[in-house]
C-alpha cells in the first residue's frame, strides 16, 4: 500500500498500470491507514483479505460498500458470507438499537438464548439442541471434542480441500502428492504438532467412493467423519448421491456424520444444504448467517451428541465455554435475521439461487466464446471464478494463476470487490440491475487482461 505511482511495476500491461494509478489517486485515505497500521499489526485480521491494491471500507448499505475516501463498490464479500440479504439490513439494525439501550455484555445469560436456539431447532430435523459459541472455528472445535467425548474414539475423518476453521485439529490438510483416492495429510503452517495430522486426523477424497471404503476400513478408530456438504474451495450443488453415499456408509459403521454448514447453512437454503439435498447428520455446525453479521458459532445436534455439553444420560461431559458466548447483541441479531429470513425464504432462496446461476451461466458463456481458459463455479449464491478451462472435479484441479490478482485488480477498478479468498457471495440486495453491472465488470476485466497480452 506504501507503494506509489511512480514504483509501479514496468512490466505490467498498459491497462494494469492505468488502473492501479486510478486506484491510488483516488484513495489516499485508505493508502495512511496502511501507513498507520503497518508499525503495529503483526497482520490485519486474516490473509485472506488481501487485495490487490489495499482499501479500507468506511460504511455499507444493501449491495454496496463504501471506502474512506468517499469510493463506492458492489460487495460480493458480503462479510464472506453472513451477509445474505445485504448489508444493514434493517431488521437487524433495529434489534441492535434497542438491545443496546438495555446494556450490551452481561455475562449472566438471557431469554433471547431460548429464543435463537428454537428457531434454529425447528430449521432442521437434525437439530434436538443447541450450544452457542463465537466463530465457525469454535464451533467445530466442539463439535470435534463432543463426537470423541461421545463415541469413545480418537480419530476425526475430513475431506481433501474443506474448511473447517482455525484450531489445530481443523488446520491440516491433503498432501497434493498422494494418491487422490487415499490422500495422506499434513499440518497446514506452524506451530501445529505433527502427531495431529499423523495420528488424530484422517484425510478423506472429496466425491470419490473410495472416501466409504477408508470409513469402513477405520470405523474402529474414527469418531467422526465432517464434511462441507458444498466445499467452499469447490462450490457445486450436484453432491446429493455422494453425500447419500456417506451417511449410508456413516450409519452402517456407527461412526458420526457432522456437517460443516458455517457457510451454507441459511444460505443455500432457509435449511442449508440439510434441506437442499433432504439428508441429515448427526452433528452441525453452524456460523456467519445465523449472528446477522455478529460473531456466533453454533454446535447443534442429536440429543445423544449434544448430550456432551450437560454430562445428561451419562454421557462423559466435555469442558466448553466461553465470556461471550451467547452475547446479547449476537442473540438479537440473529433472532431479527433468522425471522426475517424464515418469513421471506419462498422469495430469497429461490431469487439467490436464479441470480447465482445467471452469473455463472454469463460468465462462463463469455469465456468459451472469447476462448477465454476460465470459468465460474457456483453453488446457489455462493461463486468461485477458477482461471482453467479444464473440468474441475475436486480442489486438486482448482489452481492458482499467476494473473488471478491481474484480474482482480482490474475487477476493483471496474468497482466490483471480491475477497482475497476468491470465494464470492451475492445477496437478495443485489437485485438485477446490480447483477448487470457485475457481469459487465468481469467482462470488461478479462478483456483489459487480453488487450494486455495477459490471456
Amino acid at each position: 500500500m506504501e507503494q506509489s505511482a511512480k514504483t509501479i511495476d514496468h512490466e505490467m500491461g498498459k491497462n494494469s498500470q492505468a488502473v492501479r494509478k486510478k486506484l491510488l489517486n483516488r484513495t489516499p485515505k485508505s493508502e495512511e491507514a496502511a501507513r498507520r497500521g503497518h508499525p503495529s499489526l503483526a497482520m490485519e485480521v486474516v490473509q485472506t483479505v488481501d487485495m490487490p491494491h489495499q482499501i479500507y471500507i468506511d460504511s455499507a448499505e444493501g449491495p454496496y460498500l463504501t471506502d474512506l475516501d468517499g469510493n463506492q463498490y458492489i460487495d460480493l464479500t458480503c462479510g464472506f458470507g453472513p451477509n445474505v440479504v445485504g448489508n444493514r439490513p434493517k431488521p437487524v439494525e433495529k434489534a441492535l438499537s434497542s438491545q443496546i439501550k438495555k446494556g450490551w455484555h452481561f455475562g449472566i445469560p438471557g431469554a433471547e438464548q431460548a429464543h435463537l436456539a428454537e428457531l434454529i431447532k425447528d430449521s432442521s430435523p437434525a437439530v434436538d439442541e443447541v450450544m452457542f459459541c463465537n466463530s465457525g472455528s469454535e464451533a467445530t472445535m466442539f463439535a470435534f471434542r463432543a463426537a470423541r467425548a461421545v463415541s469413545g474414539k480418537r480419530v476425526i475423518a475430513m475431506f481433501d480441500g474443506s474448511y473447517h476453521g482455525i484450531h489445530d485439529y481443523a488446520l491440516v490438510k491433503a498432501d497434493h502428492k498422494s494418491d487422490r483416492s487415499t490422500p495422506t495429510s499434513s499440518t497446514l503452517g506452524a506451530g501445529i504438532p505433527e502427531e495431529i495430522s499423523r495420528d488424530l486426523m484422517m484425510m478423506l477424497p472429496n466425491r470419490d467412493s473410495n472416501a466409504y471404503d477408508l470409513i469402513k476400513q477405520y470405523k474402529d478408530d474414527l469418531a467422526m467423519v465432517v464434511i462441507e456438504p458444498v466445499q467452499s474451495s469447490n462450490p457445486r450443488l450436484d453432491n446429493q448421491e455422494f453425500l447419500k453415499g456417506l451417511r449410508e456408509v456413516c450409519t452402517e459403521c456407527g461412526v458420526l456424520l457432522m456437517f460443516d454448514e458455517v457457510i451454507t447453512g441459511f444460505r443455500i437454503e432457509y435449511g442449508g444444504c440439510q434441506e437442499y439435498y433432504n439428508i441429515f447428520p448427526d452433528v452441525v455446525t453452524y456460523g456467519k448467517a445465523v449472528g446477522g453479521g455478529m460473531p456466533i458459532g453454533v454446535v447443534a445436534g442429536s440429543k445423544r451428541v449434544m448430550n456432551a455439553f450437560s454430562g445428561s444420560d451419562n454421557t462423559p461431559p466435555i469442558f466448553a465455554g466461553g465470556t461471550f458466548n451467547g452475547h446479547p447483541l449476537t442473540m438479537v441479531s440473529g433472532i431479527a435475521i433468522l425471522k426475517h429470513l424464515k418469513k421471506n425464504q419462498k422469495e430469497i432462496y429461490p431469487y439467490l439461487h436464479e441470480q447465482g446461476d445467471r452469473i455463472s451461466t454469463e460468465i462462463n458463456k463469455f469465456c468459451s466464446s472469447m476462448n477465454i481458459p476460465a470459468q465460474m463455479m457456483n453453488a446457489g449464491s455462493m461463486m468461485h471464478l477458477i482461471f482453467s478451462g479444464e473440468k474441475i472435479e475436486s480442489a486438486r484441479d482448482i489452481g492458482r494463476s499467476k494473473i488471478e490478482k491481474e484480474f482482480y485488480l482490474h475487477l476493483l477498478g471496474h468497482n466490483v470487490i471480491v475477497p482475497g479468498i476468491h470465494l464470492a457471495f451475492i445477496t437478495y440486495a443485489h437485485k438485477p440491475d446490480v447483477i448487470d453491472e457485475v457481469i459487465d465488470a468481469f467482462k470488461k476485466s478479462f478483456q483489459d487482461l487480453r488487450e494486455d497480452g495477459l490471456i
